[in-house]
């Protein structure tokens, strides 16, 4: 039993060590700089001069700031059309995927799957040339299909220009989603379906008695991942559309970057970041409880 145990701490001790790497990136990478952002939002810097205290001086600039509550607006609305158009296409497309062959479903994964693997401001770029007002792609083949009376300034007029950012980026995260379930899905026990089967189930009460609540996990970290990647509105909604036409689509983050890079205010930058990343944290906890529910073992 000594042995055994001796054996134990030093295999525990060589692990620790070999996290120590691991645990210096974690710690000057995230954890100094959070605590660092914490500090800095209770303080006037520019950036050249010495630091004043503020006390909750940024804070109350803050909240008194239309354009800056405005941006925390719009960065919810783009946050909630995307991870609604990615939870539902991802799952949607999990669930025909399951029924197709091994070949066929291996092309689809990959052919839905690839967006995920371009980086945002690449899809931003693109669909700003396919939703350009006069020579972008969808515009002119709406005018060629004869449905001209659709065509839409879809990146300058106030409101559309949000959905339209929303539905991008959750078309581009639906690949992630689509992977997780599909994953949690075939993962589930082969005789609960033949066992539906001979009941005479059909595969819509498949999908809503047995491998939705069973893959509840599943579809709760994938909502969890979507949203923390749909409050990342800086790349895609910069190379779309900059914030603008005017700041009719800027985000938070946009606006963080702006105060904190280009009028040299740190400190009402780091307000602003601590007030979204809470405001996130809130909305996170908020549906995770609300897709809780009874936990399944087989």
């Amino acid at each position: 039993m000594k042995k055994t145990l001796t054996t134990t701490n030093k295999l525990q001790l060589i692990g620790g060590i070999f996290c120590l790497p691991a645990l210096a990136l974690v710690l000057f990478a995230t954890i100094i700089p959070v605590i660092w952002n914490i500090v800095l939002s209770f303080f006037n810097w520019n950036g050249v001069d010495n630091m004043t205290f503020a006390g909750l001086t940024n804070f109350s600039t803050l909240f008194h700031d239309k354009a800056c509550m405005k941006a925390i607006g719009y960065s919810l609305e783009i946050a909630f059309i995307a991870t609604a158009v990615a939870m539902f296409l991802g799952i949607v497309l999990s669930l025909l995927i399951y029924k197709v062959t091994k070949i066929e479903g291996a092309i689809y994964r990959f052919v839905f799957y690839s967006p995920v693997m371009l980086p945002l401001s690449v899809v931003g770029l693109l669909f700003s040339l396919v939703l350009a007002t006069d020579e972008g792609l969808l515009n002119n083949l709406l005018a060629i299909i004869g449905l001209g009376n659709l065509q839409q300034a879809w990146l300058a007029k106030k409101g559309l220009v949000l959905i339209v950012i929303g539905i991008v980026q959750g078309w581009r995260s639906s690949g992630t989603v689509m992977m997780l379930v599909y994953t949690g899905i075939i993962g589930l026990p082969v005789d609960l379906f033949e066992s539906s089967k001979l009941d005479g189930a059909t595969y819509r009460q498949e999908v809503r008695y047995i491998i939705l609540p069973l893959v509840k996990p599943t579809i709760q970290l994938a909502l969890s991942m979507c949203v923390t990647s749909a409050f990342k509105t800086y790349d895609i909604v910069y190379s779309m559309t900059g914030g603008g036409p005017g700041d009719i689509s800027k985000t938070a983050p946009l606006k963080i970057i702006e105060q904190a890079f280009m009028f040299n205010k740190y400190g009402l930058a780091s307000a602003n970041s601590i007030v979204y990343a809470l405001i996130v944290v809130v909305i996170l906890f908020i549906l995770r409880k609300g897709l809780g529910g009874e936990k399944y073992e087989y």
